[in-house]
């Protein structure tokens, strides 16, 4: 399969555009219960349909959601997703939500490099000034990517998730524009400089 076509690129992972052959690679990760308790709390498995019905819902232009699959560098193999969502255009916020599907990328850094991306990307492109997103506590590794990016957390609600007869809080965490580097994206313009 060819390498998709790079929007931004890092040192590890290129954000681009999901395609379409992407989607069983998805189905295939979306089987994991340790990777959907991190996301939704729930331990959910989707199936192929599924996967197919969020392609098609992603893969249109929508002026409140952007989202690109994260895709390894040196071999073009899809390991994760990224977007942003509730794009408020008017006053410059955004929710993140990042997900590395491939339990062999976890702890490697190529979060932490897409989320640095998509940030940039939403403050230089977009314009936005507040980026929003949520985390579960037992999320630690996470956490810790999160604030490596510039990320600070701004608030907890108690309880919110119950996992195996445990409570676990959601945690609130931002970061504004004047914490974003966009120095590499405004380099890519040629005219900028």
């Amino acid at each position: 399969m060819p390498s998709p076509l790079p929007v931004l690129t890092g040192e590890q992972v290129v954000l681009a555009r999901l395609r379409r052959e992407d989607v069983p690679e998805l189905a295939h990760y979306f089987h994991n219960l340790e990777l959907t308790t991190y996301l939704g709390g729930s331990g959910t498995s989707y199936s192929l349909e599924d996967e197919q019905a969020y392609f098609e819902v992603v893969s249109r232009n929508n002026p409140s959601q952007v989202t690109f699959g994260i895709y390894e560098r040196s071999s073009g193999r899809l390991i994760g997703g990224v977007d942003l969502r509730d794009i408020n255009h008017r006053h410059g916020t955004a929710e993140l939500g990042i997900s590395i599907h491939d339990p062999d990328a976890w702890g490697g850094g190529s979060g932490s490099e897409a989320t640095r991306l998509m940030v940039g990307y939403g403050v230089f492109h977009l314009g936005l000034h507040n980026i929003l997103l949520k985390v579960f506590s037992f999320n630690t590794r996470a956490i810790r990517a999160y604030e490596k990016v510039g990320f600070v957390v701004c608030g907890r609600r108690t309880g919110t998730v119950r996992l195996g007869g445990e409570r676990y809080d959601t945690v609130f965490m931002e970061i504004t524009a004047e914490r974003v580097d966009t120095s590499a994206l405004r380099a890519q313009i040629r005219l900028l400089e």
